[in-house]
């Protein structure tokens, strides 16, 4: 949350997977918020993190699950836009217009640096701009697809950041994709796709790290009779058939593949059923200095 149009109401830029559009809630009195339109940049496009793409099924890697973050990244007063990538990397497009009345600038997007090269964390980039190491510098923090959560400390001066290469804050957790959850348990640390927050939870001065992420749960053991194990055996195997002629012939038979395929993945999860998709928020408190 942010006061992007300077009205002294906090507002809400989110955004989406695919095509990557961002999402501009205006904040209203007493808690509300306008309903959401997709932020535009100076000449009337979508803002986004990537460019044009070649074709609606050849995406520029560069919009896809765009994360947004504004910070006045440059120090001239008025919130400028970073967005975090499924490509991994950090775009920044500042905004050429003021504080109470914005205008992001496509034109001028480009990647960030991180000592001296381009900024980029293992997919689904999550940026984050505060002051981690309290200089009075704003630093960047991105949360990574394979869990991992990253600091750039801010090298350079106000208006003019220069960020240093990445240090690791959360390492990735081995396996993580791999090893869904028991269905009666919890899992023991952070998972993937890591999305991160600061705040000072404890109240000593200095800023924790919160850490959304996704992690599986394994489904309660079901025990087949005889005649479910046949048919599971005998779905597998349409399954299997179907996949090897997923997307040939025309596009009557594309599509009456598809149906089938789709019909019979859940014919199949009835019998066999797949992890659960989760989610947790972490709070991690900052170590003691050893100084």
């Amino acid at each position: 949350m942010a006061d992007l149009d300077g009205d002294g109401l906090d507002d809400i830029l989110t955004g989406s997977y695919w095509p990557g559009d961002l999402y501009y809630f205006r904040g209203l009195a007493k808690g509300k918020f306008a309903a959401g339109e997709i932020l535009k940049d100076s000449e009337g496009k979508n803002v986004s993190g990537g460019g044009t793409w070649k074709t609606q099924n050849d995406p520029d890697m560069d919009a896809l699950a765009a994360v947004p973050c504004l910070v006045d990244h440059d120090g001239d007063g008025d919130l400028d836009l970073l967005i975090g990538n499924i490509a991994g990397r950090v775009m920044f497009i500042p905004n050429e217009g003021t504080a109470k009345k914005f205008s992001f600038d496509s034109s001028k997007r480009k990647a960030l640096l991180a000592g001296g090269n381009p900024l980029k964390v293992h997919g689904d980039s999550g940026p984050l701009a505060a002051d981690w190491d309290g200089d009075g510098l704003t630093d960047l923090l991105v949360g990574s697809g394979d869990g991992s959560v990253w600091w750039y400390r801010n090298a350079g001066k106000k208006g003019s950041p220069e960020y240093a290469a990445g240090a690791v804050l959360l390492a990735e957790p081995k396996g993580a994709w791999e090893k869904p959850v028991e269905h009666d348990a919890a899992p023991e640390r952070p998972g993937v796709r890591a999305k991160v927050g600061v705040a000072d939870w404890n109240g000593d001065g200095r800023l924790d790290l919160l850490v959304g992420d996704f992690w599986q749960q394994k489904p309660a053991p079901k025990k087949l009779t005889d005649d479910e194990k046949a048919k599971l055996a005998e779905l597998k195997k349409r399954f299997e058939v179907l996949q090897k002629n997923y997307g040939q012939g025309d596009a009557a038979a594309q599509k009456k593949t598809q149906e089938e395929y789709t019909n019979t993945w859940q014919e199949i999860e009835k019998l066999e059923p797949r992890p659960t998709p989760r989610g947790s928020v972490w709070l991690l408190l900052r170590q003691p200095s050893k100084e």
